[in-house]
């Protein structure tokens, strides 16, 4: 067998390393949660597109569902008024006679069948990301329950990638003191307060969570702080412990909302 020259065994180390470094599977989160990330920008800016570009055709037609405006796109033909009244109302049940008045009375220029054509496109492959980003959530979400499964279980599945994705790991995650935890995400902002004594941020990627976004305004920053301190529990003991002790640290977690929550009623 020839002799392995310094060059060959430089390149078999790094590949060595490189292998190790991806074996562990948090990193999927990290990538998935990141593609997630990649294809909502690229959905909002395109849709943004679609919104300008349309609202020249029909500029009445204002939807906060993206899904069915793209669906509406796709449907709607001026030159076929007695088929637009059907398919409208099948995408919007409840409003779809308005739309549709709307559609007769609209203020819109008429375009060429080639300059809806290119319209339409645009709304399909809109609609195509969005069936993908729904896809790569299921996926992340499945992988969070399997290699974090406390973290999943007291935060939710979404919460526990974001956070992993954001700090690149479950072990790096798992260094992290439950203050830092609460503010993961709002880096700008601590830095700001830091900087200019503003005041400091109370949560971060952890808003997220329905218990504080749902939460009055005064509250916020005290069931931060709870959820944080049990999400804290719950990485370390998925990246040393492997114990599930998940649903004990939610119920503690509620306990304490509970708490907060009825403060507010206090006389």
């Amino acid at each position: 067998m020839a002799k392995e020259t310094k060059r060959e065994r430089i390149i078999r180390e790094m590949k060595e390393k490189i292998k190790i470094a991806y074996k562990p599977r948090d990193i999927l989160l990290v990538f998935g949660e990141n593609t997630i990330r990649d294809l909502e920008r690229t959905t909002n800016l395109l849709f943004e597109k679609l919104n300008e570009w349309y609202s020249i055709y029909f500029p009445e037609l204002k939807l906060e569902d993206r899904a069915k405006y793209c669906r509406l796109v796709q449907a709607i033909d001026k030159e076929r008024m007695d088929q637009n009244r059907a398919k409208i109302k099948e995408i919007m049940p409840e409003k779809g006679e308005e739309i549709f008045k709307k559609l007769q009375n609209s203020s819109g220029i008429d375009l060429t069948e080639k300059d809806l054509e290119s319209i339409r496109t645009l709304a399909t492959a809109i609609l195509a990301l969005m069936k993908e980003q729904q896809e790569k959530e299921n996926y992340v979400e499945g992988i969070a329950r399997e290699v974090c499964p406390n973290l999943a279980e007291v935060g939710g599945p979404r919460v526990a990638a974001k956070l992993i994705a954001h700090v690149g790991g479950i072990e790096k995650l798992a260094k992290l003191p439950s203050s830092t935890i609460q503010v993961l995400g709002a880096e700008k902002a601590l830095f700001k307060h830091l900087k200019r004594k503003t005041k400091p941020p109370k949560h971060g990627l952890i808003f997220q969570h329905s218990a504080i976004h749902s939460a009055p305004k005064e509250q916020r920053g005290r069931i931060a702080r709870a959820l944080a301190s049990q999400l804290s529990i719950a990485i370390k003991v998925d990246a040393y412990g492997k114990r599930f002790i998940g649903k004990e640290l939610r119920e503690k977690f509620e306990h304490r909302l509970k708490e907060i929550q009825a403060e507010k009623h206090k006389p």
